[in-house]
C-alpha cells in the first residue's frame, strides 16, 4: 500500500469513537467559528456575488445557501460558503501549517449533512477528519518545520490541501469504500490549485469555495465508479512531486501520525479575534495594551515601530482597498489607534483611504527583527514614540485567539452573535450556538443549516 491507499484507509476506517474528546470539542468550535464568519462573509461583495452566480447555474435544491433563503446542490453550496467562510478573513489557524482548514471543510460537511439527513455525530467525525487530512497533507514532510514546503513555492493551502481535506471529508459522510476513496484522492489530486499571487483580491476565498466544491465533486465522481490514480499522492507527477516538488516524504512516519495527535491539538488551533491577517494579530495586541495602559490618543502619537518575524516583515505597506488592508500592518495599527479592536467595517475600500488612517499609517514603520520559534510563530515588539519625547514599549507572543492565550467560551459565543445578529434573532442565534456545542447529540443538521439561511 502506498500513500495514496494508506491516507485512504485513514479516512475510510476513522469511526467518531475512534476521535479523541478533546478533538471533538475543538472540532465544534471551529464549526461555530466558520459559521460565524461564514455568515458574516456573506454580506462581503465576494459573498454577494457567489451567491448571484449560485442563482444563475441552479441546480437541484437539496441544500440551504447560508444567508441567502434558498436551496441548490451540494457542490454549489460548497462553492458559496467556502468563499464566504474565507473572504474575512476571520477564520482559523493551524499553528505551523499555513492552513486554515474549515474553510474547505465546513463548506462540505454542512451542506452534505443536510442533502443526506445526517446526525451530528457524523458531521463531526467528517469534519474532524477532513481537517486532519488537510493540514497533514499540506505538511507532509514538514511535520516538525516552521513552514510547510507547498506554501513556500507559492501555493495557498487552504486551496491546495483544502481540496485533499474536502475529498476526505465527502467521502466519508459519503461512506465511500477503501477502492472508491483511493479513486476520489486521484480525481480531487488534479482539481487541487491555488495560487498566492491572488492574495489581497477576491480570488483568494474563491480557493476555498473551489476546494470544497471539488472535494464533494470528486467524491460524488468517485462513488458512482469514476478512476482516478489510485498512487495520486506519492507518484511520479503526483501531488508530492508537483505541490512539494519532491517526494521527499517518510511515508511510514507520516501515516504514524495521522490522527496521533490530530493538528488542531498539537501544534494547535487558533481562532481570531480580529478580521484580518493572522501575522497582524500579536502587534495589535501589544498596541491596544500600550494605548490602554498610558491612555494614548492618536495626536500623541510621533511614530510607531512594529518588530516582526521576517516572515511577516514584507505585508502590504500602502494598501489601496478593504482587502489589502487586511494584510497590511501599517494600516491595522492605524485602524487599532484610532478605533480600537479591529472590526469588519474597518475594512473597506472607502475606510482604507480615511484621511486620519492614512496620516497614521505614514508614523508606522515595520522590521522583521524578531525571531520566531515552534512555541512562539509571531512575537511582535510594538514601540510607541510620543510627541512629548517618552517611549513605551510591549512585546506579545500570543496574540488573543492563540491556543496559548484562548478565546473563552463566552468570546466566541459573542463572535457568532457579532456576525450574525443582521440575519438571525436574538432566539435564533441562541439556538444555532446550542446545536454547535452539541454537535454530537443533534439527531440530524438540516435544521440548523436551515436555520443558517436566515
Amino acid at each position: 500500500m502506498g500513500l495514496t491507499s494508506r491516507l485512504a484507509s485513514f479516512v475510510v476506517d476513522t469511526s467518531f469513537s475512534d476521535i479523541p474528546g478533546e478533538v471533538v470539542q475543538k472540532s465544534k468550535e471551529m464549526m461555530l467559528n466558520a459559521a460565524a464568519v461564514g455568515l458574516a462573509g456573506a454580506r462581503e461583495k465576494e459573498g454577494q456575488i457567489v451567491t448571484e452566480y449560485v442563482q444563475l447555474v441552479g441546480g437541484e435544491p437539496q441544500c440551504t445557501i447560508m444567508a441567502a433563503g434558498f436551496r441548490s446542490s451540494p457542490v454549489n453550496a460548497a462553492l458559496a460558503h467556502g468563499t464566504m467562510v474565507h473572504v474575512l478573513d476571520y477564520d482559523e489557524a493551524v499553528m505551523r501549517r499555513g492552513n486554515h482548514p474549515s474553510n474547505a471543510i465546513f463548506p462540505v460537511v454542512m451542506p452534505l449533512g443536510e442533502q443526506l439527513a445526517l446526525a451530528g455525530q457524523n458531521v463531526l467525525a467528517a469534519f474532524a477528519i477532513g481537517c486532519e487530512v488537510s493540514t497533514k497533507i499540506g505538511a507532509a514532510g514538514d511535520l516538525d518545520a516552521m513552514h510547510p514546503t507547498m506554501g513556500l513555492h507559492g501555493w495557498h493551502l487552504e486551496g491546495v490541501a483544502g481540496t485533499i481535506g474536502a475529498v476526505a471529508a465527502a467521502g466519508k459522510l459519503l461512506g465511500l469504500d477503501q477502492e472508491q476513496m483511493e479513486n476520489a484522492l486521484g480525481i480531487a489530486v488534479s482539481q487541487a490549485s491555488g495560487v498566492k499571487v491572488n492574495f489581497g483580491t477576491s480570488t483568494k476565498s474563491l480557493h476555498c469555495g473551489q476546494a470544497a466544491m471539488n472535494g464533494i465533486m470528486a467524491a460524488l465522481l468517485a462513488q458512482r465508479g469514476f478512476t482516478g490514480a489510485r498512487n495520486a499522492i506519492e507518484g511520479a507527477n503526483g501531488f508530492l512531486s508537483c505541490y512539494r516538488r519532491d517526494n521527499n516524504v517518510d511515508e511510514d512516519e507520516f501515516v504514524r501520525r495521522l490522527g496521533n495527535p490530530y493538528d488542531v491539538i498539537e501544534p494547535g488551533v487558533a481562532l481570531k479575534l480580529y478580521p484580518c491577517g493572522s501575522a497582524t494579530h500579536s502587534s495589535i495586541d501589544a498596541l491596544l495594551h500600550l494605548v490602554e495602559e498610558h491612555n494614548i490618543t492618536p495626536a500623541q502619537v510621533q511614530s510607531v515601530h512594529v518588530a516582526v518575524t521576517p516572515e511577516s516583515a514584507g505585508m502590504v505597506l500602502k494598501p489601496e482597498t478593504g482587502l489589502q488592508g487586511k494584510f497590511s500592518m501599517s494600516y491595522c495599527i492605524a485602524v487599532a489607534m484610532v478605533h480600537g479592536q479591529p472590526q469588519i467595517h474597518h475594512f473597506t475600500d472607502q475606510e482604507v483611504n480615511n484621511p486620519q488612517l492614512k496620516s497614521l499609517m505614514e508614523r508606522v514603520t515595520q522590521e522583521g527583527t524578531e525571531q520566531p520559534t515552534k512555541e512562539v510563530s509571531r512575537p511582535s515588539t510594538v514601540t510607541v514614540r510620543l510627541t512629548d519625547g517618552r517611549e513605551v514599549r510591549h512585546r506579545v507572543e500570543h496574540a488573543k485567539g492563540h491556543l496559548a492565550n484562548p478565546l473563552s467560551e463566552q468570546e466566541l459565543d459573542a463572535k457568532f452573535q457579532y456576525c450574525s445578529s443582521y440575519l438571525l434573532s436574538s432566539e435564533q442565534i441562541r439556538d444555532a450556538i446550542w446545536q454547535f456545542r452539541h454537535l454530537e447529540e443533534v439527531p440530524e443538521v438540516a435544521p440548523l443549516a436551515f436555520l443558517l439561511g436566515g
